[in-house]
């Protein structure tokens, strides 16, 4: 509907006499004002980009999958630019803390958030975030999809899906999972779970991935939600095994682990992503040079390679005009899928 008015105001306005070379200079004006037209018409930079350090802020902590392919595309972007790019982690709050320090930064293209799924989960979770999705950011591009996969340590009596739910219902003896936070996408497939089987489940919120992974490991919890790319070495080491994945279809790194659909279970198949954001009001232009060569780092056959080995499958049919799509769409699905699963907000 959009496109339709916009093109019968286009119509409107240059359909104003014979005079063709009158008619031409105000279609170009009408098309300047549309949305990513000053990208189509090769708008050139303000001043060369970037100039000093460039910085990937992380919502998460050190040493998860994510934060690896940060530093990964990091280290190219670096490369290309000829100035540092460097990851500074700031988890907690389900992502809320790095997103707020970006969405109040300079908009200059410098400082950039390299963002979870939590970015439009959070709106949903709590009664207030401080920052707004459509008023504080611009989207840049999606890096990956992420799929995460339901954990239990290898000495687990708990061998799949049907003996974690058998476990779970017994009301004496809740059995414990880790997330990354309060309404973060794993705080939400557990919930999920325990709604749609009736199961006894403790929620135990951390900071990041890796810190609940830990402390499955070190026995604290009984089962953690985890990102196939941050759980690849333990599986692969012996140490945690994997019940089910939540994604519609198996994972190419782990093809033999079920999908939760596949297990018994619907409605377990919404796959987490991430992407970049740059704060509101950043030039148009320093937006699309960072997308495009953003998008040649995720085209790089190291970095592609080194996406899948971490478990994450890479995105690189993505722009600020599709991500800024899909971002919208995101929350409004999210917003639904936390409702379903009895997440209210605190």
């Amino acid at each position: 509907m959009e496109t339709n008015v916009k093109q019968t105001c286009f119509e409107e306005m240059v359909d104003v006499g014979p005079d063709r070379r009158r008619r031409a200079t105000l279609a170009g004006a009408v098309l300047a004002m549309l949305p990513g037209a000053g990208w189509a018409q090769g708008d050139s930079l303000p001043e060369p980009f970037p100039k000093k350090v460039v910085t990937f802020v992380m919502p998460g902590p050190a040493g998860g999958g994510p934060d690896l392919v940060a530093r990964k595309l990091g280290d190219l972007l670096g490369a290309q630019w000829k100035q540092p790019v460097i990851v500074d982690n700031k988890p907690g709050a389900t992502g809320v803390i790095g997103a707020e320090s970006v969405a109040r930064g300079e908009a200059s293209g410098h400082r950039l958030l390299f963002a979870f799924t939590a970015l439009v989960q959070a709106p949903a979770v709590f009664a207030k975030v401080p920052y707004d999705l459509e008023r504080d950011f611009a989207p840049v591009m999606q890096v990956a999809n992420a799929p995460v996969v339901l954990a239990v340590r290898a000495d687990s009596p708990i061998r799949s899906v049907a003996d974690f739910v058998a476990a779970a219902k017994n009301p004496d003896k809740p059995m414990s999972y880790g997330s990354f936070g309060t309404g973060s996408s794993y705080h939400i497939y557990g919930e999920a779970l325990k709604r749609a089987q009736k199961l006894q489940m403790l929620h135990v919120p951390y900071k990041g991935e890796a810190l609940a992974l830990q402390d499955l490991l070190g026995g604290a919890i009984d089962a953690t939600f985890v990102s196939v790319g941050t759980a690849g070495p333990q599986i692969r080491a012996g140490k945690i095994r994997p019940l089910a994945i939540v994604a519609p279809t198996r994972s190419t790194v782990l093809p033999d682990v079920p999908t939760f659909r596949e297990a018994g279970v619907a409605g377990l198949d919404a796959v987490g992503w991430f992407g970049v954001l740059a704060p509101a009001g950043t030039p148009p232009a320093v937006v699309q040079k960072i997308a495009q060569d953003l998008r040649a780092a995720v085209l790089d056959k190291s970095a592609s390679a080194r996406l899948q080995e971490l478990g994450f499958e890479p995105v690189s049919e993505s722009d600020p005009v599709r991500f800024k799509a899909f971002v919208q769409a995101e929350a409004i699905r999210w917003k639904k899928l936390i409702a379903d699963a009895g997440v209210k907000p605190e």
